[in-house]
């Protein structure tokens, strides 16, 4: 079963899995590690099982590595060609081609589930219903994203960074869909509130968010 957000998610990504962790560094400035740094600041270090759901090529498992060497790592993507590349790192327990609505684990299986670039192509009430019920008890969600910046002169020097990229997706080939459309995306998603409303209704505790960078990227936390 697929949603709007995962067929957008689809078209993006089905090409360019070869050139993700060059693009991924240089488009945001190298601000990406630094957010992921920033997400395992909620990690406490002792968590054995840790779901990287929208895992990509696998960055965010160095980090998760890095951050609590005993973890074991599952790893699940959308993308298929993504996960080939995301073996090769060899930080998986497990890799699963699937969709983070419907995750093929077992209920209370995971203490952390991470997600960096996920959210906004998810459909937030049956997403977050499917993390409860893989989490353990005492289990926790750390959700990061694009977002679109409050602030006037962050506005328009956003509006400006995305002309620039759909100038460059002319030149780069297999990023012209991405460049081109996802300031859209990110501008009518306002994933932070709707999130943070979605975990409240499943009944998820110690809700917190957060802004990065001006307001253009955000983590999200909560508790089982």
């Amino acid at each position: 079963m697929g949603t709007k957000g995962h067929l957008i998610a689809t078209r993006f990504f089905s090409s360019n899995a070869s050139s993700y962790d060059k693009i991924v560094r240089l488009t945001t400035f190298y601000r990406d590690s630094s957010w992921k740094r920033e997400m395992m600041r909620f990690m406490d270090g002792k968590n054995k099982q840790v779901l990287d759901l929208a895992c990509g090529t696998g960055i965010l498992s160095s980090f998760i590595h890095n951050g609590s060497s005993s973890a074991k790592i599952f790893g699940a993507d959308l993308t298929y060609e993504y996960l080939k590349l995301a073996k090769n790192r060899q930080s998986y327990a497990l890799l699963t081609n699937s969709l983070a609505e419907f995750l093929p684990y077992r209920d209370e299986s995971f203490d952390v589930i991470v997600s960096s670039y996920l959210v906004k192509y998810a459909e937030l009430s049956t997403m977050v219903r499917e993390h409860w019920r893989v989490l353990r008890k005492g289990g926790k969600i750390i959700i990061h994203d694009f977002t679109y910046p409050n602030a006037r002169i962050m506005k328009l020097l956003w509006h400006f960074y995305f002309q620039i990229l759909n100038e460059l997706g002319k030149v780069i080939r297999p990023w012209k869909d991405v460049f081109s459309n996802l300031d859209k995306l990110i501008q009518q998603n306002p994933w932070v509130n709707n999130l943070v409303k979605e975990l409240d209704i499943v009944g998820f505790t110690y809700i917190s968010k957060k802004y990065y960078t001006c307001g253009t990227s955000a983590i999200v936390y909560a508790k089982k």
